[in-house]
């Protein structure tokens, strides 16, 4: 009797991940010599048409998601299943809505919403922007979210900045989806973009994806890639959202866009010796002007001056300097006047920033603010 072959000859050169697959196809097709076979088992699922045999596995998602996305995904069973409980009236009144909004564009024919996708796709938005209730009442209308605006854009290994973003009529926030790197050659990478920051709001004109993207992707963008950026702003309290804008553009090396320069109290490092609890100041771009508004509390020691210290990355940005502020005490010491001056120095291995009293009664607590030429040390 012949020795018929095996049908699949397996070998060590053979990776787990086929020899999982091939026991897989034995499970759902057991014996094909005799006719087909139809049904699923343990991820495989097999049909038999038109004399043919078509096995097909189990797609699962490899993408990277992050945090912002993994909460939509969550949220996305418990709220379809919460459309099922709505009252006919509610279902009434999606429907009435979904017939107005339509989906994505495929192909450029625009996709016609359910009003149970509609409701899924509002409640999901609002979902990873915070909002925790649902919005089992559909809002009295659509609303007309406008585009992102901006006039520069840098990309570089140490800044991804998008500068004159203006500010938006009413309550909306920006969502930046980004990819990672990709090859110069890839011509169209916006499917793989992911959200790296859904609650983004310009600051004076500037949205800085820097510290959002590295935070998302664990690392700087590489100099030679090609990276795709998706940009829309969204209502949270509906979950309306824009017409995304895409960007996309090759990672340069060390790009230095004429910026305005900031220093805020996300910038102070959490140390013992922080003295300054609130920072806001601003270099005007082109000039050598400085705006400030500076809290302190130096009660921990016996000087009259207040200081703390910044990271090394924050420090490199911004030239040391000196300049002059006006200040005051708090109501509880009657608001006495001071004048200060203002430094960010290198002071041994720490990057110093310090207001040191030059005039007036000196109080623990106060603040400095005002307008002033900048010195340069």
């Amino acid at each position: 009797m012949a020795i018929s072959k095996p049908l699949f000859a397996l070998s060590h050169s053979r990776t787990p991940f086929v020899i999982e697959q091939i026991l897989l196809v034995m499970i759902a097709l057991p014996s094909i010599a005799f006719g087909g076979f139809s049904g699923s088992a343990k991820g495989v699922t097999a049909r038999f048409q038109d004399g043919r045999s078509i096995l097909s596995l189990k797609a699962y998602p490899s993408g990277y998601a992050t945090a912002a996305q993994m909460v939509r995904r969550s949220a996305l069973a418990k709220i379809s299943k919460s459309y099922k409980n709505l009252s006919d009236a509610e279902h009434k009144a999606w429907e009435n809505l979904a017939e107005h909004a339509t989906g994505q564009s495929v192909f450029g024919q625009k996709a016609k919403l359910s009003g149970h996708n509609l409701f899924v796709r509002l409640n999901s938005n609002r979902a990873y922007c915070g909002q925790g209730e649902l919005l089992t009442t559909p809002p009295e209308g659509l609303t007309v979210i406008p585009t992102v605006e901006y006039d520069d854009f840098t990309l570089s290994d140490n800044l991804i900045l998008f500068t004159g973003v203006p500010d938006p009529d009413g309550d909306l926030l920006l969502v930046a989806k980004m990819s990672d790197g990709q090859s110069k050659g890839v011509s169209s990478g916006w499917g793989k973009s992911v959200i790296i920051s859904p609650d983004k709001v310009p600051d004076w004109g500037d949205v800085d994806l820097t510290d959002a993207f590295t935070a998302v992707l664990g690392h700087a963008p590489v100099p030679g890639e090609k990276y795709f950026i998706e940009l829309y702003w969204i209502e949270p309290a509906s979950g309306f959202t824009g017409i995304p804008i895409k960007v996309s553009a090759i990672c340069e090396a060390g790009a230095t866009p004429n910026r305005r320069l900031t220093l805020d109290s996300s910038d102070i490092l959490d140390d013992d010796e922080r003295y300054i609890s609130d920072l806001d100041v601003e270099f005007a771009p082109g000039s050598t002007i400085l705006t400030a508004e500076i809290t302190y509390d130096s009660t921990g020691h016996n000087v009259q001056e207040a200081y703390c210290h910044l990271p090394d990355a924050v420090a490199a940005r911004t030239p040391d300097f000196k300049s002059y502020l006006l200040g005051r005490s708090l109501e509880n010491d009657n608001y006495i006047p001071y004048f200060f001056a203002v430094t960010k120095w290198r002071w041994g291995q720490d990057n110093e920033f310090k207001i040191g009293k030059r005039g007036g009664p000196w109080k623990y607590k106060g603040i400095a603010f005002g307008t002033c030429p900048v010195f340069e040390m």
